[in-house]
């Protein structure tokens, strides 16, 4: 009489196997992304120049009031240069990220 845990072996290795290729092709997959985000913004340096990838962003500081409120102050603006990009590249934040993130929260 053949054993329970006999059949559970076979199906938990194929259940593995592919579990271990779902996680193999999505790093594969961001890594091509990466390098492909990468040789974008490369190509379109050499074309246009750093200006043509490059962009500010003017950032405003705040500080936290009571009532979860916040106090903006807008009479010294801050810039900061981004990169036209899906991820963080050469150092700058993607442009896309930094227009979200106008605020910075002082204590």
């Amino acid at each position: 009489m053949p054993d329970a845990t006999d059949a559970r072996a076979p199906r938990n290795a194929i259940i593995r196997k592919a579990l271990m290729a779902t996680v193999i092709a999505l790093c594969s997959l961001f890594i091509a992304l990466y390098a492909g985000d990468y040789a974008a913004l490369r190509i379109r340096i050499a074309r246009g120049g750093p200006n043509s990838v490059l962009s500010t962003v003017t950032i405003l500081y705040a500080a936290p009031i009571k009532g979860d409120k916040l106090s903006v102050f807008s009479d010294q603006p801050e810039t900061q240069t981004c990169v036209r990009s899906i991820f963080p590249q050469l150092s700058y934040t993607p442009c896309w990220y930094a227009r979200r993130h106008t605020f910075r929260v002082v204590n």
